[in-house]
C-alpha cells in the first residue's frame, strides 16, 4: 500500500512537472530539462500501459483478501472398542458377590449369592494353607519350591552349590544375579534334579525361548551333578517319610471316629 501510493504521489508531481515545463517554450529549456521531459513522458506512459495513470488504483486501498473460514470441525460418530472383555466374548459370568457396604473402619458388607462368595473363601484359605506347609508337606504334595525356605534340609547344600555359580557367573560378567536365574528357578532344579538339557527346561524360568539354557544351562548340569546321587536318596527318604506321617495321621483319624461311635452306641 505503502508502495503504490508512493508512486502515485511520484507520478502526480512528475504530471505537474511536465504541465509546467510544456507552458514553457522548449528554447527556454536547457538540454538537461528538455532529457527530464522526455523521460517523465516515457514513465507516464509505461504507468498509462500498465494502468496506473491518471492515480487510478494507486490512491484506492488494495482489495481485501477473502477472509478463509475454517471448516466446522467433523464430529465422528463414537467408534465401537476394539477390545472387548473376555467375559462378554466367551459369555462368562461376573462374580455373584460384591461388596454392598464398608464403614470407616472397614467392616465391609458382602451382597449377593452367598455359595458364590463361601467358594471363594474356601479357596482362599487354601491358598493361604499352602503357603503355611511345611517343606515335607509340600514335597509330599508334589508342589515344585518357590525358593530356598521350601527346599528340604537335604537340599540346602545343593542349592548353595548353584547359587555360588550363578553369583560367579554373574560378577564375571558384570551383571546381576538374577538376569542369569531367579533363586526360584535354582529351588526347582535342586527338586527336579535333571541331568540333561533337556530335562532342564522344564524347571521354572529356564523354558520358553531357551536362552538362559543356552547360555548357563551347562554351567548349572555341571554344578548339581555331585548332589545328584545325595538328592535322589534324599527325595525317597523325604517321600516314605511323608507316607508314614500321611498314614499315622488317617490310622489316628480312624481311631478318633471309632470312638465317637462306640461312645455314641453306649449312650442310646
Amino acid at each position: 500500500l505503502r508502495s503504490a501510493r508512493s508512486i502515485a504521489e511520484k507520478h502526480r508531481k512528475s504530471c505537474e512537472s511536465i504541465a509546467s515545463m510544456e507552458l514553457q517554450h522548449p528554447s527556454d529549456l536547457s538540454a538537461y530539462e528538455l532529457e527530464r521531459l522526455d523521460n517523465i513522458k516515457r514513465n507516464a506512459a509505461v504507468l498509462a500501459s500498465l494502468g496506473l495513470a491518471g492515480g487510478s488504483g494507486l490512491g484506492s486501498s488494495p482489495s481485501a483478501r477473502p477472509i478463509k473460514r475454517r471448516k466446522p470441525a467433523q464430529v465422528r460418530p463414537p467408534a465401537a472398542p476394539e477390545r472387548r472383555s473376555s467375559r462378554l466374548v466367551d459369555g462368562a459370568k461376573a462374580p455373584d458377590f460384591y461388596i454392598a457396604n464398608e464403614t470407616a473402619s472397614g467392616r465391609v458388607t458382602v451382597g449377593g449369592d452367598a455359595r458364590a462368595l463361601q467358594q471363594a473363601t474356601q479357596t482362599a484359605t487354601a491358598a493361604a494353607g499352602a503357603d503355611s506347609m511345611d517343606p515335607l508337606t509340600l514335597f509330599g504334595l508334589g508342589a515344585m519350591p518357590e525358593g530356598e525356605d521350601d527346599l528340604l534340609e537335604s537340599e540346602r547344600a545343593a542349592f548353595a552349590s548353584l547359587r555360588d555359580a550363578k553369583r560367579a557367573k554373574a560378577s564375571e560378567f558384570g551383571i546381576e544375579g538374577y538376569k542369569i536365574a531367579q533363586h526360584r528357578s535354582l529351588a526347582e532344579v535342586v527338586r527336579r534334579c535333571p541331568t540333561e538339557v533337556e530335562a532342564l527346561r522344564a524347571c521354572w524360568g529356564f523354558g520358553g525361548s531357551g536362552v538362559r539354557v543356552d547360555k548357563y544351562g551347562a554351567m548349572f548340569l555341571e554344578a548339581l551333578m555331585p548332589h545328584v546321587p545325595r538328592l535322589r536318596r534324599a527325595h525317597a527318604a523325604a517321600k516314605a517319610e511323608y507316607e508314614a506321617a500321611e498314614e499315622a495321621k488317617g490310622s489316628e483319624e480312624g481311631e478318633a471316629g471309632g470312638d465317637g461311635a462306640e461312645g455314641g452306641g453306649g449312650e442310646a
